[in-house]
């Protein structure tokens, strides 16, 4: 489990809400935040990735390959509600599950988006898996919460539309986090 709150008055913290590991667009935006994470820790910045995949399938899916930064998995969809992002209905989930496996075929990545898919769709929740995946288009946001515990900066964009990379959400960390280490 992670909580925000233990973060405060330590880190910065970036709470990326994205399509999981079942997206092409998203694996690829991970990999660019594991690229730039050294440059993110060097701005006082954490990142906590949330996604829509079940626990199990991420273990598997990452396996002996996690990530330095939490990945949270919330199937149920409650944390992207808090946070106010919402869906975008069963055509636009139509159109993204066919833009994101026809872009993941057509670069090369097409054993991840099997392998995704299998972990996160084929097991013993698959009717429900398959009914998120089928009639869900999620906003993907992203909240940069300074280490007072405010946040300072937005992001919310569409399922497959891009997100910045780990440099470049360092760079908004330094811009609108600065220093702002509390009075002791």
């Amino acid at each position: 489990m992670v909580d925000l709150t233990a973060y405060r008055g330590r880190r910065n913290v970036v709470v990326w809400f994205s399509r999981g590991f079942t997206c092409p667009f998203c694996r690829a935006h991970t990999d660019g935040v594991r690229t730039g994470y050294a440059e993110l820790k060097a701005a006082d910045t954490e990142v906590i990735q949330v996604a829509p995949n079940l626990l199990d399938a991420a273990r598997r899916y990452f396996g002996p390959t996690p990530l330095p930064f939490p990945f949270i998995c919330d199937p149920d969809k409650r944390l992207y509600a808090v946070y106010g992002l919402g869906e975008r209905g069963a055509l636009e989930a139509t159109k993204t599950a066919v833009v994101s496996f026809a872009h993941a075929f057509t670069h090369g990545d097409t054993t991840n988006q099997i392998r995704g898919a299998y972990f996160d769709v084929l097991n013993r929740n698959f009717l429900r898996r398959l009914h998120h995946h089928a009639s869900s288009a999620l906003d993907q946001g992203m909240f940069l919460v300074d280490k007072e515990g405010v946040v300072r900066h937005r992001t919310i964009v569409g399922p497959i539309d891009p997100m910045p990379a780990g440099d470049e959400l360092a760079q908004l960390a330094r811009q609108h986090c600065g220093d702002l280490t509390p009075a002791r």
